[in-house]
């Protein structure tokens, strides 16, 4: 069943259009979904939720002489994509709101959210060129790396009660992504700089950018290198971290971490 024109961040005709002819990993996802969305396990994950939300519950178990909606995890998923109109898009988007705050109901839980996500998902790989310019071999590594992101950040916001949650998992990953696009371009000059002073002699085809540039701070590290201005640069530049997602995830000051960023850089470009 294709994904329909809606639901949760929207595809569009143009995002469809946008789309390689091929992407595995979308694919992949729709086709393990059709058996896991009506598995036991899934069921399974669907009734903690229930025991969790009233709002949940209802879907499931329905009320008075309403018949349960979603029996299956996967019939919860359709609802979210099939929503059209401000009242059902503003529901769907409620019970993503639970999805990412009960995520801890159950281990499928985070399953269930990416893939009530896919389409908004497929919308920022559009927005984003697919990784057009950067260091993914194609649209579906490209895609692949984007749902890897999502799942790092589902993970850390499980539990968060986020009153927009479908526009905050969706621009954050989107940003992550962006980030790391814009400096794989950037630094593919700063990286070639950097083969020519230490004279690293790789083919372009056997190591990214960021592969390169990681395999100096492996190098800076054995020179000495303090260990903190080392694991600040690779979070910053290769993972695509921001200085205020650093101090939120360290719990470090934000300033002491844009000092071992700019000490390091001078170390990195010496």
């Amino acid at each position: 069943m294709a994904d329909p024109v809606g639901g949760i961040g929207g595809t569009t005709s143009a995002t469809v259009s946008a789309m390689p002819p091929t992407c595995s990993p979308i694919a992949q996802l729709k086709t393990e979904w059709r058996s896991l969305g009506r598995s036991p396990q899934a069921v399974s994950a669907l009734h903690a939720l229930a025991d969790r939300d009233p709002v949940i519950a209802r879907l499931v178990f329905g009320s008075g002489p309403t018949a349960p909606a979603c029996r299956t995890a996967y019939d919860l998923v359709e609802v979210m994509h099939q929503a059209s109109g401000r009242v059902q898009r503003e529901a769907a988007a409620e019970l993503l709101r639970i999805l990412l705050r009960e995520a801890d109901a159950h281990e499928l839980v985070p399953r269930i959210l990416v893939q009530a996500l896919l389409p908004g998902l497929i919308r920022v790989a559009a927005k984003l060129q697919w990784g057009r310019g950067g260091e993914w071999a194609d649209g579906g590594d490209f895609f692949g790396d984007l749902l890897s992101t999502t799942w790092m950040t589902i993970e850390e916001w499980s539990g968060q009660d986020r009153p927009y949650a479908v526009l905050d998992l969706l621009n954050a990953v989107r940003c992550r992504l962006r980030r790391q696009l814009m400096r794989s371009k950037d630094l593919s000059q700063h990286t070639t700089t950097l083969t020519e002073r230490h004279t690293i002699q790789l083919s372009a085809d056997s190591e990214t950018d960021l592969e390169l540039l990681t395999r100096r701070l492996i190098e800076l590290k054995s020179e000495g290198m303090p260990v903190d201005d080392i694991e600040v640069l690779y979070a910053h530049h290769v993972l695509g971290y921001t200085l205020k997602e650093l101090a939120e995830v360290t719990g470090y000051d934000r300033r002491a971490m844009a000092a071992r960023r700019d000490r390091g850089q001078r170390r990195l470009c010496a």
